[in-house]
């Protein structure tokens, strides 16, 4: 082989390699959030938030694009939805200084809220209630206004309905309560919290009946043998 041809074969090996390399440059903002989607199972909803913040902070992604993706996947029911819609949740908690701000950005701030008020869903249906806990009211509480909650009283029943799975059916009612607007909706969901709140009560008192029944002296025994 003449120098040459040694020479073309390196030149043509290195133009290969610099394609390649280009090739990886240039992977687009929908690829990127491919990627970080597919490993969202096995880095967890922490991992996944990180995951995007750092291709945020680097520029490679939008937030637009990250919140339109968690809705899509949302709306087509796929297994990593709720996972990945409170990564981008918590991606706005973290990046609320750089997000809009100004009144003329509140139907956006609404769709934040709608993806808490469906991914909260989504796991309430599947009766994974701890994680619906976690996504209810998830992201910056900028979403969190009287005219969304009087836009979207369902959302107000949700939270009140996480708050009585958590134990907490007084707040829930309380909740219902405090609103100027009653919904046929909102009255059924304080009938259901009531129902619970009396559940947990007798279950407590049972609970306290046969704590106290353990705890007196058998008949017959000695206190104190």
């Amino acid at each position: 082989m003449t120098a040459r041809h040694r020479f073309s074969r390196l030149t043509i090996g290195l133009i290969a390699a610099a394609l390649v390399v280009n090739t990886a440059g240039c992977e687009n903002e929908t690829q990127r959030l491919d990627r970080i989607q597919s490993a969202a199972t096995a880095a967890g909803r922490a991992g996944t938030a990180a995951d995007l913040q750092a291709a945020f902070d680097e520029g490679r992604i939008t937030f637009e694009a990250s919140l339109i993706r968690a809705e899509t996947l949302l709306q087509e029911g796929h297994p990593d939805a709720v996972l990945f819609a409170g990564a981008v949740l918590d991606l706005a908690s973290a990046i609320e200084d750089r997000l809009p701000a100004g009144p003329e950005f509140e139907l956006f701030w609404r769709r934040i809220g709608r993806l808490a008020y469906n991914g909260a869903f989504v796991a309430m249906n599947d009766q994974r209630w701890d994680e619906a806990a976690t996504l209810v009211l998830a992201g910056p509480t900028r979403w969190q206004r009287l005219s969304y909650w009087q836009t979207y009283p369902n959302h107000d029943v949700l939270v009140a309905l996480s708050l009585g799975a958590q134990g907490e059916p007084g707040k829930g009612i309380a909740r219902l309560r405090s609103r100027a607007i009653m919904t046929p909706q909102m009255q059924a969901a304080i009938d259901q919290l009531r129902e619970l709140d009396r559940a947990q009560l007798r279950e407590r008192l049972r609970a306290r009946v046969e704590s106290e029944a353990q705890s007196e002296p058998r008949a017959g025994s000695v206190p104190g043998g």
